[in-house]
């Protein structure tokens, strides 16, 4: 699993995420793996993805091969961007698209968060887009992440700050995380 949050905060906007990979009771730290990050930097955007490894590959080939098709923009462009590649995703990358039996549509199976100088969003595996305006996690630990997000708001002075301490919380007592945490910072536009 993954812990990714995100934070809006005087001005900028900053993603954070662990780097812990896991295959069932294995457990792959970042010094044995070289593609630790879960953070992907696309134009400015940093877009920060929970669940499958394979999800991290399959956005890394989204944006090599269909860049002029993304747009992370706001909340419309992104849903019409993640509508338009949802049908990629089903025939190109073979993903099984059922996650429950009484499910309302198809699952694209990609679950992030996105870090950007217009604000943070999250996107879930049903292409519904949420913008925040302070913070959200999304993962394993994420309630831990979101509680000591909301306790360190007001205590800390940037978006970075909390974004890591939320991180810290979930790798301290969630045993599907684990640090060292990487994070990136955006100048807001808004």
């Amino acid at each position: 699993m993954s812990i990714i949050v995100v934070v809006k905060k005087r001005g900028q906007a900053a993603i954070a995420a662990d780097t812990l990979q896991s295959d069932d009771s294995l457990l792959l730290r970042a010094q044995h793996v070289v593609n630790h990050e879960k953070i992907i930097s696309f134009r400015d955007n940093y877009l920060g993805l929970a669940g499958w490894a394979a999800a991290q590959d399959i956005m890394e080939s989204l944006i090599r091969n269909h860049a002029e098709q993304l747009d992370f923009t706001d909340r419309g462009k992104i849903f019409e961007t993640m509508r338009r590649l949802h049908s990629i995703i089903k025939t190109d990358y073979h993903i099984d698209t059922s996650e429950e039996k009484d499910q309302p549509v198809e699952s694209s199976q990609l679950a992030m968060l996105v870090a950007n100088p217009q604000g943070i969003f999250e996107i879930d595996s049903y292409r519904t887009v949420s913008e925040y305006e302070r913070f959200f996690a999304l993962g394993s630990g994420r309630t831990l992440a979101i509680g000591a997000m909301q306790a360190l708001y007001d205590r800390l002075d940037s978006a970075e700050e909390i974004a890591i301490a939320g991180i810290g919380a979930a790798c301290e007592f969630d045993d599907g995380c684990g640090l060292p945490a990487t994070s990136y910072t955006v100048e807001l536009r808004r």
